[in-house]
C-alpha cells in the first residue's frame, strides 16, 4: 500500500499556474514534454515551465534574493533549459538538473555582484543553502506527478478523480466513467496506488 506521506502529497493543492491554462500536455511525462519542446511545441514548453516554476522560484528566494532578482534568475534558468533541450542526457531527471542549474545561476549572480570572481573557482557545494521543508516538498510532489504520468490511463483517471478533483468524485461516478462496477472501484484504487508507489520508488532510487 502507498505510504500516508505519498497520499498527502497527492492531496496537496497544485501551485497556481504562471503560464496560463493547462493544456493536453499537463499529465505528460517530462521526457515527452522535452521531446515536444525540441520540435517547437509552445504548449508543451508552457506546461514544462509551469510544472517547475514554483520550484525554480523557491531557490533564489532561499538564497535571500528579492522577488525582482528571483524573476531575473528564473528567466535565466529557463533560458539555459531552452538552450539545452537537445543536449540533456537524462530527460527523466530534468527536475534535478533544473535545481542544479538554478543554484549555479544563483551562485554566479552572487559572485558577479561581489567581485566578479569566476564561477569555476567557487566551491559550489559549500555555498548552497540547506533545503528547507518547502523545497523538499516541492521536489517530492514532482516525483509523485511524474510517477502518476507513467501509470496506465485508467489508473491516472481514477487517482485524479479521487485525489485531485475538488471535491473528490464519488465512486458511482468513477465507476460509470471507467465502465466498471461500483464495487470494483475500491480494489482498483488499491492496485493503482500500489503501482504508483512502485513508480515513486523507482524515481526516488534513480
Amino acid at each position: 500500500m502507498i505510504p500516508d506521506e505519498d497520499l498527502a502529497l497527492l492531496q496537496t493543492p497544485s501551485w497556481p499556474s504562471l503560464t496560463g491554462d493547462s493544456t493536453a500536455w499537463e499529465n505528460a511525462a517530462d521526457s515527452q514534454l522535452l521531446d515536444a519542446c525540441i520540435t517547437g511545441d509552445e504548449e508543451a514548453w508552457a506546461v514544462l515551465v509551469n510544472r517547475y516554476s514554483r520550484l525554480i522560484y523557491t531557490i533564489p528566494l532561499r538564497f535571500g534574493f528579492s522577488k525582482m532578482v528571483a524573476d531575473e534568475l528564473f528567466q535565466e534558468t529557463c533560458l539555459i533549459l531552452l538552450e539545452s533541450l537537445e543536449t540533456l542526457q537524462n530527460k527523466e531527471r530534468v527536475r534535478s538538473w533544473l535545481v542544479t542549474v538554478c543554484r549555479r545561476v544563483c551562485i554566479q549572480h552572487l559572485r558577479r555582484k561581489k567581485n566578479h570572481q569566476s564561477l569555476d573557482s567557487v566551491d559550489l557545494d559549500g555555498h548552497f543553502p540547506p533545503l528547507d521543508s518547502e523545497l523538499i516538498q516541492l521536489e517530492q510532489q514532482h516525483i509523485v506527478q511524474e510517477a502518476l504520468a507513467r501509470l496506465p490511463a485508467r489508473c491516472q483517471q481514477l487517482i485524479q478523480a479521487l485525489f485531485f478533483a475538488t471535491p473528490p468524485v464519488p465512486y458511482e461516478e468513477i465507476a460509470k466513467k471507467l465502465n466498471i462496477s461500483t464495487g470494483s472501484v475500491g480494489p482498483t484504487r488499491i492496485r493503482c496506488l500500489e503501482k504508483l508507489h512502485q513508480e515513486i520508488t523507482k524515481s526516488s532510487q534513480a
